[in-house]
């Protein structure tokens, strides 16, 4: 795989750019960590952090809107966070809207992007079935510990697989926003806006 293509030649803007990605919990946080080393791993200006006292989506919002206050020079923010069993979801998704902040929801879990990097979600599938789902596409068991999925990251990060995985939770987005009038990302069964984040690094990142 050839990544200096993500590379900016000449990077003499880099120390006045920085991203923050807030991270609902672990799982995001190792990928996009594992994300920032393969595709920029020459430079330190993206920041991924845990918000790790957030209880729900709109915590996590507020968590990066205080980020923001402390240091008002991000060249971009975005929250990564699921919907599980949350009620805030669609009012975190506005609120950090409101705020000019990026999210890269995913509805159920993280792990709908995981499955994106092999095939589209063409019908609903509940995170219960997440693990049986990712275990017949690796040849080893899921399971949510840091070495498991560490593993499943490094796996997926290639620029094939980012790319195919931005083409599928493209499209289930877009179908999902066609048949859902009002806007509601809550009633979004099986979908990720994690490709927005992704496509957004990567082309900074050119």
């Amino acid at each position: 795989m050839s990544e200096s293509r993500y590379r900016r030649k000449a990077p003499f803007r880099q120390a006045k750019e920085e991203v923050l990605v807030v991270c609902g919990g672990q799982t995001e946080q190792i990928y996009f960590d594992l994300f920032k080393q393969v595709f920029r791993p020459s430079l330190g200006n993206i920041s991924v952090i845990t918000a790790v006292e957030a209880k729900n989506p709109l915590q996590v919002v507020e968590y990066a809107i205080r980020a923001r206050q402390r240091k008002r020079d991000y060249n971009a923010i975005w929250c990564v966070f699921d919907k599980d069993d949350f009620t805030d979801f669609d009012d975190a998704i506005a609120h950090a809207g409101r705020h000019k902040i990026g999210t890269a929801f995913s509805n159920q879990a993280f792990e709908v992007w995981f499955i994106n990097h092999f095939r589209l979600l063409k019908s609903p599938l509940h995170r219960n079935k997440y693990k049986e789902e990712l275990g017949k596409l690796f040849v080893f068991p899921y399971d949510k510990s840091r070495d498991t999925v560490t593993k499943v990251c490094s796996a997926l990060l290639t620029e094939e697989k980012v790319k195919t995985a931005i083409v599928n939770s493209r499209l289930g987005y877009e179908r999902h926003v066609a048949a859902t009038v009002p806007f509601r990302p809550s009633a979004f069964e099986s979908c990720t806006t994690v490709y927005m984040l992704a496509r957004s690094l990567l082309n900074w990142a050119e």
